[in-house]
């Protein structure tokens, strides 16, 4: 894992020179992102080489993202970024345009069980785009006081025939990167609504946070101890297969059984934690590890029946 430095320092190297020159305009905050806003060209290559930077140093954990969805949640990640980077520089202050602010955005992005659960960072952004702002206080939606800088508009000065107020995707490149970010969630979430999407795309960005252990809610640590467990499990069954050889064919179709229902991110956490000892019992407790090399290594275990 790299230090913030060493990543932010990878991100420079690898946009323009243009593009430095505007992340330098901020110069008064730590590991700058430019500010005023940039447009939404430069805003799509800073998001994109910010992307391919965390990806390659803080790489997915193994069994986290199905293969299936490993091209959704890239793009996902891309767009979100996009516009996080988009949303800053237009609302808020400059101070908050660095690259703690992004993955600090990000992580209010939270999986729900249904389609109209509305995490915060989903409210952040819907903000922007209906011009009203839910209150934790009130229960009640209340009109947004977000200004745009680079214009002074209001989103929830936005007036719309329907009686609806703020910006579209027309009239905003955070609501437009935002709602492209949307199309690739719905589409993986009809496809697979208990797979946490949300979790997968957000999972880089922690390296960009001092205090990692808040980057992530409750059940998202779950997971991702889940999948920890799950694959020391893979790799003991090959390392055990490979050396010494002691599974018979059932033995085999149960343990490769167990072990993808346990990577399947389609069931729960808890159902699949259910099965875990199970498969411990069968990887470990099967293979009867050969003493006659090194007589100071290994122990006979019986089969588990």
């Amino acid at each position: 894992m790299k230090s913030k430095d060493d990543i932010y320092k990878a991100i420079l190297d690898e946009i323009d020179e243009d593009l430095r020159s505007m992340c330098e305009m901020n110069g008064k905050v730590g590991r700058p992102l430019p500010c005023p806003y940039c447009g939404e060209k430069n805003v799509e290559r800073l998001a994109k080489t910010l992307v391919a930077v965390l990806e390659d140093r803080s790489p997915d954990i193994p069994g986290l993202v199905p293969e299936q969805y490993r091209a959704d949640v890239h793009e996902a990640r891309e767009l979100l970024t996009a516009a996080t980077l988009a949303l800053l520089p237009l609302y808020f202050p400059p101070h908050n345009s660095c690259i703690e602010s992004v993955a600090t955005m990000v992580s209010m992005f939270r999986h729900g069980r249904n389609a109209g659960f509305k995490s915060a960072g989903v409210l952040l952004f819907e903000e922007v785009a209906t011009g009203m702002k839910y209150s934790v206080k009130k229960d009640a939606y209340v009109p947004s006081l977000f200004v745009r800088h680079i214009d002074g508009g209001k989103p929830y000065g936005r007036l719309h025939r329907d009686g609806s107020r703020g910006f579209t995707a027309d009239e905003d490149d955070a609501v437009m990167f935002y709602k492209r970010y949307l199309k690739v969630q719905r589409r993986v979430f009809d496809a697979s609504p208990r797979f946490n999407f949300e979790l997968c795309v957000k999972r880089p960005f922690e390296a960009l946070l001092d205090e990692r252990h808040t980057f992530y809610y409750m059940e998202e640590k779950m997971e991702i101890d889940l999948a920890t467990k799950v694959r020391k499990l893979q790799d003991r069954y090959t390392l055990n297969f490979a050396q010494a050889k002691g599974y018979d064919l059932l033995d085999r179709l149960m343990i490769e059984a167990l072990l993808a229902y346990l990577r399947d991110g389609t069931v729960s956490v808890a159902a699949r934690e259910s099965y875990l000892s199970q498969a411990e019992r069968l990887i470990d407790g099967t293979v009867k590890l050969s003493c006659a090399a090194n007589p100071d290594e290994g122990t006979d275990v019986d089969r588990i029946s």
